[in-house]
């Protein structure tokens, strides 16, 4: 299931937490990890007009932080195989986004790692613009971390759409290997179409029975149907059930293309005070 992970790293301390996920992860499912950072080359204009030792001093610089960057990554390397993980690192150079997407198109990881830069407990909320944009536009999986992650009590947003289904095996599969209790929450916000109002009672009543059967799928779960936004039914039963993780399936983009995910995705990856795993499915 989770044979390729990529752990994406700044070089700064949030990156071990992602390491520590990461090797919790690829311990459960024997999977390869690939360590990389990015390096953004500096964008000074007229950089070979400027004189020789200040043009010397950028890229004396440049060179500084790949050295670094390898001084990094070898400990990180060392820290996971003496946990007997299969690894591997790379350091790039060039847009920090781009880099990364190009390089999960050539490894195709099951699924991505992203640290976000919480600076305290007033900004549980906060996540990098990096991690933003890289969960926004990957076609991968991506779990953006915030906080302390366990796999205790999972929340599921669900909308009964092929890649909500494709997200929520997902979710059974990784509460089956972390014994994870499962909360699949579907927001009813059909209220707003008030003068369909017979038919909208019959649909209602056709999703609680489809929302039934799915208590059948794994042996500790819970299923909620609430009215309301759904970024913010979300968020609102991730708080109430105390969960560590949100898991939103998405739609698979086409070959060749990356979009960014709806807006309800996108709120609950801002807002959320937990972690936020997006499972692109497999559906255009």
């Amino acid at each position: 299931m989770l044979h390729n992970l990529v752990i994406p790293v700044d070089l700064t301390d949030t990156g071990k937490k992602a390491l520590e996920i990461g090797s919790k992860i690829s311990k459960e499912f024997n999977s390869k990890v690939w360590i990389i950072t990015v390096i953004e080359k500096p964008n000074i204009p007229f950089l070979q007009e400027l004189p020789e030792e200040e043009r010397n001093a950028v890229l004396s610089l440049n060179e500084k932080l790949k050295s670094k960057a390898i001084e990094t990554l070898e400990s990180y390397k060392e820290y996971l195989k003496s946990k007997d993980i299969e690894v591997d690192y790379r350091i790039l150079e060039g847009d920090t986004v781009e880099s990364i997407l190009d390089f999960c198109e050539t490894v195709h990881p099951d699924l991505i790692i992203m640290p976000s830069h919480q600076k305290s407990d007033i900004e549980l909320k906060a996540i990098g613009s990096v991690s933003l944009r890289v969960a926004s536009k990957s076609k991968h999986p991506v779990l953006v971390i915030k906080g302390n992650l366990n796999f205790d009590k999972i929340v599921v947003a669900y909308d009964f759409l092929p890649s909500s289904q494709e997200g929520l095996q997902f979710a059974v599969n990784l509460a089956k290997h972390f014994g994870s209790q499962l909360v699949v929450v579907h927001a009813d916000n059909d209220s707003n179409f008030s003068h369909l109002k017979s038919v909208l009672e019959k649909v209602r009543q056709h999703k609680l029975e489809k929302l039934s059967e799915l208590k059948n799928i794994y042996e500790d779960i819970k299923l909620y149907m609430e009215e309301g936004n759904p970024d913010k039914v979300i968020i609102k039963k991730a708080v109430e059930e105390k969960a560590d993780l949100i898991l939103v399936g998405k739609r698979q983009v086409k070959e060749g293309k990356r979009t960014f995910i709806g807006s309800t995705s996108y709120k609950i990856l801002k807002e959320s005070a937990v972690s936020v795993l997006i499972y692109r499915g497999n559906y255009e």
